[in-house]
């Protein structure tokens, strides 16, 4: 029997409430939904015909607004889930079996290998040993006959950038002359500076049985509580999604997709996240440059949601210092590998989804703490 670990997301927060810490460790915002959403909220909830089961793969309306923007079908290839967390263990489910690999490019988000061995199958990792290295040269070596799934994430959490063109390339070669499945957690794809346009594994690989696109509202509308994601994929791996996720959570809560149906429908919709993303950054940049004075250079990429900083010293010992001191939890870079890394052990990612007075206290306790 496999034993699971408990979460770094469970345990470092539950460690930061311990000491007194602020938690720039965890990703999730301490500030609610733009006012839209959630008066589109309000309104849904007077509708009695909102509070009950709805089609397993999605409300409709939610399905029309999401393919308006991806040019996906709405019936037939995308999939309403309980976060971009379901929909990627339903992928996996769906397209893995015992013996199979799926290769995921590390850094990486905690979920893809626990998703991929419930499957059943391995996880095989790529490993960047320097933060702007390209993975397209090691792709090749990693793949095997057994290879059914690549991960990937663009933009990518912890790095901060957006896939470059080199590197969908080859996702796209090993795609069309493998039969390889590229699956893209593309989360993050509405935080990119002046509304600049996002690249997805849509545009990349044009078979549409070869690709999954995994989204969410949890960043682009500062709601990681509501859990309402989605897989846009083609219509044979939609079925298979499909028929998963029917007896995952069946469908999400129904007010939150209404809600979200309408907020994605409206004609402001783009000024809204483009304002989420901007105060994002705006927030991002004020905290940068304190810890550039703090002796901690960092830099604001593609994808504001995250710092990396060089601490100088092992960065889980500086963590475990700074939490228990009562000062800032944040995260070592090592936890996103799944064996050392010597290269990058002494990298601290911050979360800065915060408020300016949350970052504020955050910026005066690595000041007089470190």
């Amino acid at each position: 029997m496999t034993v699971v670990a408990e979460s770094m997301f469970v345990r470092i927060p539950a460690l930061a409430a311990q000491h007194g810490a602020i938690n720039l460790a965890q990703g999730v915002f301490d500030y609610g939904p733009p006012g839209p959403l959630l008066n589109a909220l309000v309104a849904a909830g007077e509708n009695q015909g909102v509070h009950q089961y709805m089609p397993s793969a999605g409300l409709p309306s939610l399905r029309k607004a999401i393919a308006a923007q991806t040019g996906a079908d709405p019936d037939t290839e995308i999939t309403i889930t309980a976060g971009a967390t379901e929909a990627l263990h339903c992928t996996m489910s769906a397209l893995l079996r015992a013996g199979d690999e799926a290769i995921v490019v590390e850094p990486a988000y905690e979920q893809y290998a626990p998703a991929i061995a419930a499957a059943g199958a391995t996880a095989v990792p790529v490993r960047l040993t320097t933060l702007d290295a390209s993975f397209a040269d090691l792709l090749h070596a990693a793949c095997t006959a057994r290879t059914r799934v690549i991960v990937v994430n663009s933009p990518w959490n912890p790095l901060g950038r957006s896939l470059n063109g080199d590197e969908w390339a080859a996702l796209a070669d090993l795609a069309q002359r493998a039969g390889i499945i590229v699956v893209s957690d593309e989360t993050y794809e509405h935080l990119l500076p002046g509304g600049a346009r996002h690249r997805s594994v849509l545009d990349v690989v044009a078979d549409p049985e070869l690709r999954v696109k995994i989204s969410s509202v949890s960043k682009s509308l500062a709601a990681t509580g509501w859990r309402v994601g989605w897989a846009i994929a083609g219509p044979t791996l939609t079925r298979r999604i499909r028929a998963v996720h029917q007896y995952v959570t069946f469908c999400p809560a129904v007010p939150l997709q209404h809600a979200v149906a309408e907020t994605m429908a409206s004609p402001l919709y783009p000024d809204i996240v483009a304002g989420v993303a901007a105060d994002l950054r705006e927030r991002a940049t004020w905290f940068a440059g304190e810890l550039a004075t703090l002796g901690l250079p960092t830099e604001v990429r593609a994808n504001p949601f995250y710092l990396l900083a060089d601490v100088g010293e092992p960065a889980g010992v500086w963590c475990d210092r700074m939490v228990r001191d009562g000062g800032v939890a944040a995260l070592p870079l090592s936890v996103f590998y799944s064996a050392p890394v010597p290269t990058v052990d002494t990298i601290v990612r911050f979360a800065v989804c915060k408020k300016r007075s949350t970052l504020e206290a955050a910026a005066e306790r690595l000041g007089g703490r470190r």
